[in-house]
C-alpha cells in the first residue's frame, strides 16, 4: 500500500494560506459583481415637476416666479428663471440678491452654466452653503464668508445658450426653517437662476469605483495565491514548471520556439547596424503622412529588436519629445507614439522570449553566475541586503499601486471618459514602460551596453528637439512673442513644456559626462584621447540643449529648475571628491565646480539683455492680473479643491472642469483654462487624493534613496548623479508648473527612478561611447 510522505509544517501553512487567498479572491469577485448589479438596478426617484410655490417645503420644486422668493431691484422674473440687470460697476457690485426661507434638509439650485463669466455666493442661516466651495478670503459684497459657485462651463454650452444644471448647495442638520441669501455677480442676459428644489433631487446612482476596488483586491489575492502555489512547487528553482503544468501549452511552445540560426544572426547583425535607418523611415512617414513608410520603419525596428530589445526602447526614448505627432499606421489613422513604443516594445520582448531561444546559452549561464556573485558581494556596498532585482520590484510595486489608485479615481471622476484616457496614456503607459525597462536588462547579454544605448538615444532626442528650437529662433518660425521676448517651443505647444523636458535631459547629460569626466578618477586627457567623438558629442549636446533652454525663457526652468540641478551636481560632486580622499585645498580637484559655475555664468550672461523686459521685470509682482497674482489665486483654489476631495481627488484630467466651474476665484477670471494646479504637491493631491500624494512620495523618495546609495558606492556615479540632478530640477520647477501628468514627463520619471538601478547583473562603469 502506497503512502504519501507527511507534509512539512511549512507546506501545511502554505497550503492553508493558498486556500484563504483563493477564498478571498472569490469573495472579492462576488462583491464586485454584486456591486455592479446594484449600480445597474439602482432606481432613481422621480424628479418633481416645477410649480409656483408660496412656501418651500420638503419635496417642492419651485419656479423662480414663486411668491416664496424676495428679489432686489432690477430682476426680470418669468417661469423660465430669474435674470439680473447689469449694475453700474459690474466688477465691484453684484448684479442682484435673492432671499428665501425653506423647510427641509437638501437644498439645490438650478443654475444656467455655459460659456460666460458669472458666479454667485450662497449663505444659509448666515453661514456658507456647505455643498459649495468655501475658499478662505473669498467673501461676498458684505464681507461675509459664503459658498461660492462659478457659472463658467464652456463644455455645457448648447446651440440655444447655457444649459440648466441642478447643483446641490446645502445639506442641513435639521428641517429648519432655514434662511438663504443668494448673491449673483454678472450673468445678466443668461437667466442664471432657473429653479429651487428642497429634498427633491433624484437619488444619485451608485459609483462604479467600489466595484473596481473589489476587482483589484481579487486580482491581488489571485496574484498572491499563484505566487504561493509557485513557491510550493519550487518554481524559483524549476523554470519549466509553467510549461509542465500545461501539456498542450508546453507542446505548442516547443513547436514554435526555435534557436537563432547562424545565418539569421548574421542577417540580424546587419539589421542592427542599420537600425537608425528605421528611425529615418518612421520620421519620413510622419513628415510625409505616409503609413507605408511608417510601417516599414516599425517592421525594420522590430526585426532588429528581436535580437536586441533595447533598440526598440532606444527609439522610443529618442522620440519622446515628438510624441504630440501621431504615427500614421493606416490610411487616415494615426496612433500615439508613446503607446506604440510601450506596448509594441512589450510585444517584441514577449515574442523574443516565446518564439526564440537565447542566442548564447553559455552567456546566459555566465550572467546568472555573475548575478549570484553580485548579490552576495554588492549588497553590502549599497548598504542593504536586498539585491537590485528586489529594489526594482519594490519601486514597480509602488508604481502599480499608483496605477490602481488612478483607475479608482478615474471611475469616481465627473468626466470618466477624460479621466480614463489620461489613466491609459499617462499612468498605465508609465507602468508598462517600467516593465519594459526592467525586462530589457533581464534579457540583455550586456547590461552596460544596453544602458549606454538607451541613455545616448534619450539624450540624442533632447538634442534633436533643441536643434529644432534653435532653428525656430533663427528663422522666426513657430515662435511665441510674449512679454517682450521671443520664446522657442520646439514641437511642443508651449515653451514651458520644452523647458520641462530639456532641464531633465540636460541634468543627466551634465552628470553622466561632465561629472564622470572630472570626478570619476579617469583623467581628462586620457578619456579625450580614447573617445574623442564621444567627448565632442556630449559637449555639443550640452551646449545645444542649454542654449535652447535659455531661449524658452521659462521662469520656472531658469530660476528654479536650473539652479536646483547645478546645486545638486555641485554638492554631490563634493561628496564624491570627499569619498575619494581629495582635500579641499587641492584646487585642481575642484575644477568641475568651476565648470559648473561657468555654465551658470553663461546662462546669467545670456539672460542679462532680457532682464529689463516685461517678462522678468514683473517677476516678483503678485498684484491682481499679473502672472504671480494669478498663480497665487490658482493655488488657493487648488488647495480648497484638495481639501474638498481628500481621498480620490477630482480624477485624472478633471482638474480643468472642476477648477473653472467650481473653484476659480473672481480675481483669476483672465486665465480659466488651466488643466493642472502648477504645483506638484497639489497636482498629485487633486488628481489622486491624499493617498496618491503619499504613494508619489514613497515612489520618488525610494528612487532618490537608491540613487544616493548608488552614488555613495561610486558605481555609475555620473549616471546616478545626473538622475538626482534631474529629479531636483523637476521638483523645483514643479513647484510652479507641471511635473508629471503628461505622457512624456511620466515616462521620464519612470526612466529616472528605475533606469539607473535596473542593472542585471551589476555592471562596471560604462565607457562613454556613442
Amino acid at each position: 500500500m502506497n503512502s504519501s510522505p507527511p507534509r512539512q509544517p511549512e507546506q501545511t501553512t502554505g497550503h492553508r494560506l493558498g486556500l484563504w487567498t483563493w477564498l478571498i479572491a472569490l469573495i472579492c469577485l462576488a462583491a464586485a459583481g454584486g456591486w455592479l448589479f446594484l449600480a445597474r438596478e439602482h432606481l432613481q426617484t422621480r424628479f418633481g415637476q416645477p410649480q409656483p410655490a408660496p412656501a418651500l417645503t420638503s419635496g417642492i420644486v419651485a419656479w423662480m416666479d414663486s411668491p416664496a422668493f424676495h428679489y432686489s431691484d432690477g430682476w426680470r422674473i418669468s417661469p423660465d428663471g430669474a435674470d439680473p440687470s447689469e449694475p453700474g460697476d459690474a466688477w465691484n457690485e453684484p448684479a442682484g440678491q435673492i432671499t428665501f426661507v425653506y423647510s427641509g434638509r437638501e437644498l439645490a439650485l438650478q443654475l444656467a452654466v455655459g460659456d460666460y463669466w458669472g458666479y454667485l455666493f450662497v449663505t444659509v442661516d448666515g453661514a456658507p452653503a456647505n455643498r459649495l466651495a468655501n475658499i478662505p478670503g473669498n467673501r461676498d459684497s458684505r464681507g461675509n464668508a459664503a459658498g461660492y459657485k462659478p457659472l463658467l462651463a464652456p463644455e455645457r454650452q448648447s446651440e440655444t445658450g447655457p444649459t440648466g444644471l441642478w447643483v446641490p448647495v446645502h445639506r442641513a442638520a435639521d428641517d429648519g426653517p432655514h434662511t438663504v441669501e443668494v448673491e449673483v455677480w454678472r450673468g445678466w442676459g443668461q437667466t442664471p437662476l432657473r429653479g429651487v428644489a428642497v429634498d427633491a433631487l433624484p437619488v444619485p446612482l451608485l459609483p462604479r469605483w467600489p466595484a473596481a476596488l473589489f476587482g483589484l483586491a481579487a486580482f491581488g489575492s489571485l496574484y498572491f495565491a499563484l505566487k504561493n502555489r509557485a513557491r510550493m512547487q519550487w518554481i524559483e528553482a524549476d523554470k519549466d514548471f509553467f510549461l509542465r503544468s500545461s501539456p498542450f501549452l508546453s507542446a505548442f511552445i516547443h513547436q514554435i520556439r526555435v534557436p537563432f540560426p547562424s545565418v539569421f544572426i548574421s542577417v540580424h547583425q546587419r539589421l542592427i547596424s542599420f537600425w537608425p535607418g528605421a528611425l529615418l523611415l518612421i520620421g519620413a512617414g510622419v513628415f510625409l503622412d505616409s503609413w507605408l513608410l511608417t510601417n516599414a520603419g516599425l517592421a525594420l525596428l522590430a526585426l532588429a529588436a528581436l535580437l536586441r530589445p533595447e533598440l526598440w526602447v532606444a527609439a522610443l526614448l529618442f522620440g519622446l519629445p515628438f510624441y504630440l505627432h501621431p504615427l500614421p499606421i493606416l490610411p487616415g489613422r494615426g496612433l500615439n507614439l508613446i503607446e506604440i513604443g510601450v506596448w509594441g516594445g512589450l510585444g517584441v520582448m514577449v515574442a523574443q522570449c516565446v518564439f526564440f531561444q537565447h542566442k548564447d546559452a553559455k552567456m546566459q549561464r555566465r550572467r546568472e553566475g555573475e548575478e549570484g556573485k553580485g548579490q552576495k558581494g554588492e549588497g553590502k556596498v549599497a548598504g542593504t541586503a536586498a539585491s537590485p532585482q528586489f529594489a526594482i520590484r519594490n519601486s514597480q510595486f509602488v508604481l502599480f499601486l499608483i496605477i490602481c489608485l488612478a483607475l479608482l479615481s478615474s471611475l469616481a471622476a465627473q468626466y470618466t471618459d477624460f479621466a480614463l484616457r489620461e489613466w491609459r496614456t499617462v499612468f498605465l503607459a508609465g507602468g508598462g514602460f517600467a516593465l519594459l525597462l526592467g525586462g530589457i536588462f533581464v534579457r540583455s547579454d550586456d547590461p552596460a551596453r544596453s544602458r549606454r544605448v538607451l541613455l545616448n538615444a534619450w539624450l540624442a532626442g533632447g538634442t534633436a528637439v533643441a536643434l529644432i528650437a534653435l532653428w525656430q529662433f533663427v528663422s522666426g518660425e513657430m515662435i511665441i512673442q510674449a512679454e517682450g521676448v521671443t520664446r522657442v517651443r520646439g514641437l511642443y505647444g508651449s515653451p514651458n513644456n520644452l523647458a520641462l523636458y530639456l532641464e531633465r535631459t540636460l541634468a543627466v547629460g551634465i552628470g553622466y559626462w561632465g561629472i564622470s569626466h572630472w570626478v570619476s578618477g579617469v583623467g581628462q586627457n586620457a578619456r579625450a584621447r580614447k573617445y574623442p567623438i564621444s567627448t565632442v558629442y556630449y559637449l555639443l549636446s550640452i551646449v545645444v540643449q542649454l542654449a535652447a533652454l535659455v531661449l524658452t525663457f521659462s521662469k520656472g526652468a531658469l530660476f528654479m529648475g536650473f539652479p536646483a540641478l547645478l546645486l545638486v551636481l555641485g554638492a554631490s560632486g563634493v561628496v564624491l571628491l570627499a569619498r575619494q580622499g581629495k582635500s579641499v585645498r587641492q584646487w585642481w580637484s575642484w575644477h568641475f565646480l568651476w565648470w559648473l559655475a561657468g555654465i551658470g555664468g553663461l546662462v546669467a550672461l545670456g539672460l542679462l539683455p532680457f532682464l529689463g523686459t516685461e517678462r522678468f521685470r514683473l517677476l516678483l509682482d503678485f498684484g491682481a492680473g499679473t502672472t504671480g497674482g494669478l498663480r497665487l489665486s490658482l493655488w488657493r483654489s487648488a488647495w480648497a479643491m484638495a481639501l474638498d476631495h481628500p481621498w480620490l481627488g477630482v480624477g485624472p484630467d478633471n482638474f480643468l472642469y472642476a477648477y473653472r466651474s467650481g473653484y476659480i476665484l473672481p480675481t483669476a477670471w483672465q486665465d480659466p483654462n488651466l488643466n493642472h494646479p502648477h504645483n506638484f504637491v497639489l497636482d498629485w493631491w487633486t488628481r489622486l487624493g491624499l493617498p496618491g500624494l503619499i504613494l508619489a512620495g514613497l515612489w520618488i523618495g525610494g528612487g532618490v534613496r537608491r540613487l544616493w546609495r548608488q552614488l555613495s558606492s561610486g558605481r555609475d556615479a555620473g549616471l546616478a548623479l545626473g538622475c538626482l540632478a534631474a529629479i531636483a530640477a523637476a521638483l523645483a520647477h514643479g513647484l510652479i508648473d507641471a511635473s508629471f501628468a503628461l505622457p512624456d514627463l511620466m515616462l521620464v520619471w519612470v526612466l529616472l527612478l528605475h533606469f539607473s538601478t535596473a542593472q542585471y547583473p551589476q555592471s562596471p562603469q560604462p565607457e562613454l561611447r556613442c
